[in-house]
C-alpha cells in the first residue's frame, strides 16, 4: 500500500526540469532519462521496495559493414513495486566500431527503454503524461482504491538536492563535448580508454556519473552519423 505522502507525489505535475529532448524522424520528442526515473523510484518507494529484473535478452540482428557492426537486442523487463508487477519489452540497437561496445550498447539501450516503458504504469511521474503531446500536467487526478477526499493538498515539488561536481570531472565533460560538436566517436572512444585509465567514470558531474554522460555522448553521435 502507499502512504499518503506517496500518493500524493504520484498525483503532481511533472517537473518541467526533468524532461529530456531530442529530434527523431523530423519531430520533437520529450522523455525522462533512465537515471532519472531510477531516481525518482528511490525517493518515492524507497532504495529496496523495487526492483527492475532483466528476464531475456535476446540478439535481434547483427552485421558488419565498412568496418562497423550494427546490432540490436530484444529486452524483456519485468518492474516490481509494491507488490505490483509490470512487464515490457523493447529492442535497443547500436552502431560502432568495435564489436564488443555495439553489443554493449544495444543491450543497455533495449534495457533502458524497456525500464522505461515499464514505469509509465506508474503515472506521471514516471513519464505517462509525456504521450499526451509532451504535457508535464498529471494525467490520472484520482484512483477509485481508496478515499481521496481525505488526501492531502498537493504540495509544489522539492527540488532535489544539489550534488557538487566531482574534482577534475567538469574537465571531461569539456572534452565530451569537443567530441559532440565535432562528430566524433573515435575521440569519445578515446575518452573511455583515458578515463578507464584514470579511473574516474564514477565521478559526478550534475549529479550523474562521468560513465553514464560518456554513454549518452556516444550514443548521441552514433544516432546521428550512422
Amino acid at each position: 500500500m502507499l502512504n499518503d505522502a506517496q500518493y500524493a507525489q504520484l498525483l503532481k505535475p511533472l517537473n518541467p526540469a526533468r524532461i529530456a529532448k531530442r529530434q527523431q524522424a523530423g519531430r520533437n520528442l520529450s522523455y525522462l532519462e533512465a537515471w532519472d526515473v531510477k531516481a525518482h523510484m528511490n525517493r518515492i518507494f524507497g532504495f529496496l521496495n523495487w526492483s527492475a529484473d532483466v528476464l531475456s535478452a535476446e540478439i535481434a540482428f547483427e552485421s558488419e559493414k565498412d568496418g562497423k557492426w550494427n546490432v540490436g537486442y530484444k529486452v524483456v523487463l519485468c518492474l516490481q513495486v509494491n507488490g505490483a508487477s509490470y512487464t515490457e519489452a523493447a529492442v535497443g540497437s547500436s552502431t560502432l566500431p568495435q564489436r564488443g561496445e555495439a553489443h554493449d550498447m544495444a543491450v543497455k539501450t533495449a534495457e533502458s527503454d524497456a525500464f522505461k516503458r515499464a514505469a509509465i504504469n506508474l503515472g506521471t511521474q514516471f513519464g505517462l503524461s509525456l504521450y499526451d503531446n509532451g504535457s508535464t500536467k498529471d494525467v490520472i487526478g484520482r484512483t477509485l482504491d481508496r478515499d481521496t477526499v481525505s488526501q492531502p493538498e498537493p504540495e509544489a515539488e522539492a527540488e532535489p538536492e544539489t550534488v557538487p561536481d566531482s574534482d577534475g570531472a567538469a574537465e571531461w565533460i569539456g572534452k565530451m563535448k569537443e567530441a559532440i560538436d565535432s562528430e566524433n566517436i573515435q575521440t569519445l572512444l578515446g575518452i573511455k580508454k583515458d578515463m578507464n585509465k584514470a579511473k574516474v567514470g564514477e565521478k559526478t558531474y550534475q549529479g550523474v556519473t562521468l560513465d553514464k554522460w560518456l554513454d549518452k555522448a556516444i550514443t548521441q553521435v552514433g544516432k546521428g552519423k550512422y
